[in-house]
C-alpha cells in the first residue's frame, strides 16, 4: 500500500515538472489555484501605422519684376544759342527723357557760371513730372544775359518718390552774341584767352589756343553780316589793385617794375586785329585801342566774377 503510495507522488511530481517546462501554469483540470479557468490569450498582432500624404502647397505667386531704376536724358538746342534778341536762335530748348518705373516726386534744372568757381547762373525746379520741353531765353536768376562764346555747363536732376536721383550733366554753348546797347552794337567776348603777361597766345594750352581760333574764325562770319560797318577792336584787363589808390595808377599806367594794363590790353586788341586780317576780314575796317581796367563789369570786391573783366569788345561803327 505505502509502495503504491509513493508511486502516485512520484508521479504527480513528474507531471508538475512537465507543466513548468511547457509553460503550462494551469493545473490538470483547468484550473488555477486562484479561481476559474482563464481562456489562453492570443498573440496581438501590431496596429498598422497609417502616414497620411503631405498637404498640397500651392506654389508661391511669383514676386513682382525690379523696377527699372530711375534715369534721365537730355538735349539742348541749338547749339550755339544765340539770345541776342534779332529772332534767330533766341530761345534755347531743352527735350529732357525720363526713365524708370517709378513717379517723379522732384526735379531741378540748374545751369552754372561759365567760369570756375562755377556759381548757379540759373535755377528752375518743380514737383511730379518732369516738363518733356523746356525752354530758357539766356537770362540768369539775377537778369544777366549769357556772355558771348562762352560754354555753360547745365544739369537736369530728377528725384523719384523712392527717393532715387538721377542727374543729366552737358553744357550749353552761347553764339557770339551782337547787343544792341543805346543805337551801338557791341560784341562783347571773354572767351579770348591770352598767355600769362603776354599780348599773344604764346603759352596757351591746346584746348584753349582751339577756342581761340574757333572764337575768331565765327566772328569773321558775324562781322560779314554787317558789311557797311567799321569795327573797333577794344582790349580790356581786370585791375587787381585797389581802385583810387597809387598801385591801381601804376597797375593801369605801366612802370619799370610792371607791364601795366594799358600797354598790355592795347597790344592785345592789336593782335586780335592782325589775327582778324590773317582770316580775310578787310583791314580798313578795323581798328584797335586798349582800355586798360578802366571800364570793368566786375566790381573790384567781386572776384569770382573778375574773368568778365578780361575781355575783348567789337564795337560796329557806322562808315563814316
Amino acid at each position: 500500500m505505502r509502495k503504491a503510495l509513493a508511486a502516485m507522488a512520484v508521479f504527480a511530481a513528474a507531471l508538475t515538472i512537465v507543466s513548468v517546462l511547457s509553460g503550462c501554469q494551469t493545473p490538470p483540470g483547468g484550473q488555477d489555484e486562484q479561481g476559474p479557468p482563464v481562456e489562453q490569450q492570443q498573440p496581438q498582432q501590431p496596429e498598422e501605422v497609417v502616414i497620411p500624404d503631405p498637404p498640397v502647397v500651392p506654389d508661391p505667386e511669383p514676386l513682382p519684376p525690379e523696377p527699372a531704376p530711375i534715369g534721365v536724358d537730355a538735349r539742348a538746342r541749338p547749339s550755339p544759342f544765340s539770345p541776342d534778341g534779332d529772332g534767330v536762335d533766341d530761345v534755347l530748348y531743352i527735350e529732357v527723357i525720363v526713365t524708370g518705373d517709378a513717379p517723379v516726386a522732384s526735379w531741378r534744372l540748374v545751369i552754372r557760371d561759365a567760369a570756375p568757381p562755377h556759381h548757379y547762373f540759373y535755377l528752375r525746379e518743380g514737383e511730379g513730372a518732369v516738363p518733356s520741353v523746356m525752354t530758357w531765353d539766356g537770362v540768369g536768376s539775377s537778369g544777366e544775359l549769357v556772355q558771348s562764346a562762352m560754354s555753360y555747363p547745365f544739369a537736369i536732376v530728377v528725384t523719384c518718390v523712392y527717393g532715387e536721383t538721377a542727374a543729366y550733366e552737358g553744357r550749353i554753348l552761347v553764339d557770339l552774341l551782337v547787343r544792341d546797347e543805346g543805337g551801338v552794337l557791341r560784341i562783347v567776348v571773354p572767351a579770348i584767352i591770352f598767355g600769362p603777361d603776354r599780348p599773344d597766345f604764346v603759352g596757351v594750352a591746346d584746348g584753349a589756343l582751339e577756342s581761340n581760333d574757333r572764337v575768331l574764325r565765327r566772328m569773321t562770319e558775324v562781322l560779314q553780316r554787317f558789311p557797311d560797318y567799321r569795327i573797333r577792336i577794344e582790349g580790356h584787363a581786370n585791375p587787381t589793385t585797389p581802385p583810387g589808390t597809387p598801385a591801381r595808377a601804376e597797375e593801369e599806367a605801366g612802370s619799370p617794375r610792371i607791364l601795366g594794363l594799358l600797354p598790355l590790353s592795347d597790344d592785345r586788341a592789336h593782335y586780335v586785329l592782325e589775327y582778324l586780317v590773317g582770316l580775310g576780314v578787310d583791314r580798313e575796317r578795323l581798328s584797335a585801342v586798349g582800355m586798360g581796367g578802366t571800364m570793368v563789369v566786375a566790381e573790384y570786391e567781386d572776384r569770382d566774377n573778375w574773368w568778365k573783366n578780361r575781355r575783348v569788345e567789337f564795337v560796329l561803327l557806322g562808315r563814316e
